[in-house]
């Protein structure tokens, strides 16, 4: 983790922040611009994302990056005649690039038909399954639809979560969703959850927690930055884990695929720190 501080000065005045960020981290304008779509500049606290925003005098300038830094080993957790269940890495995208988790295993199990069946997002980890190839993908899509895949994830959460919060059912995007809640561990500042989704809709996880106000921790699209205490404001990324699937396997009726992704070190280090388990 790279944190940088810096106060604005006078000859700052007016400036944009895109412009102080390039010349005070001596980097391009489109690096500064990234940082800023990445949610992590934060301005006297709070988090700012505009390119243009304007600073004043005395304007305190908080930077926080991750040192990014590949996965040596993308661990394969499951594998069967027809799929692959993976243990995706923080930080990669699950597919549509050529940096992607699907494009690296195409790469190294040499393997060019292989397909995500889902996705995770960037920041979160845990189970992705990966079909062979396009076939085998189809066959599978149906068992997403109709909800016969069971997700389980463990998720570190802003706030002492109740246990009367069992069940979160908000639509998203117009559709239904449905969230199950369990407390694992929790504390006044946070909570340890594990979480079952009945349905996958967009980001349901985290616009579910975020509408409950216990957003999940270094989620800088849904939980803001505002009074974000030291601990909070420097995490590396959303605390979110996709920590089990169990999946029907097609043609084999009774004998579901049961599956664990193992809580990552960066992680495991957050409940460390909020002294949850």
């Amino acid at each position: 983790m790279i944190q940088e501080n810096f106060q604005v000065k006078p000859h700052e005045e007016g400036d944009a922040l895109v412009d102080v960020l390039a010349n005070r981290l001596r980097c391009s304008k489109k690096q500064a611009k990234a940082m800023l779509d990445n949610k992590q500049v934060l301005v006297n606290s709070k988090r700012i994302w505009m390119a243009k925003h304007r600073l004043s005098t005395r304007d305190q300038v908080e930077v926080i990056r991750s040192e990014a830094r590949a996965a040596k080993n993308v661990q394969i957790l499951k594998k069967t005649d027809d799929l692959w269940v993976v243990n995706k890495p923080a930080g990669l995208v699950t597919n549509g690039s050529s940096k992607s988790l699907e494009a690296r295993l195409q790469r190294e199990l040499r393997s060019p038909q292989l397909c995500a069946v889902h996705r995770l997002d960037r920041e979160a980890s845990g189970c992705v399954i990966f079909a062979k190839n396009a076939e085998a993908k189809a066959a599978m899509i149906p068992l997403f639809k109709d909800q016969q895949v069971v997700k389980i994830y463990r998720a570190i959460v802003s706030g002492r979560v109740s246990d009367q919060l069992q069940t979160i059912s908000r639509d998203i995007d117009g559709e239904s969703a449905t969230t199950l809640v369990n407390v694992l561990d929790r504390s006044k500042l946070a909570s340890y959850l594990e979480l079952r989704i009945k349905t996958g809709r967009t980001h349901q996880i985290r616009r579910h927690l975020a509408a409950v106000r216990h957003p999940v921790l270094g989620d800088k699209g849904y939980a803001g930055g505002k009074g974000l205490s030291d601990i909070l404001r420097t995490l590396p990324r959303q605390m979110l884990h996709a920590y089990k699937l169990i999946i029907p396997l097609p043609g084999q009726p009774g004998s579901p695929l049961r599956v664990t992704a193992p809580v990552p070190a960066d992680f495991k280090a957050t409940l460390k720190t909020l002294k949850l388990k």
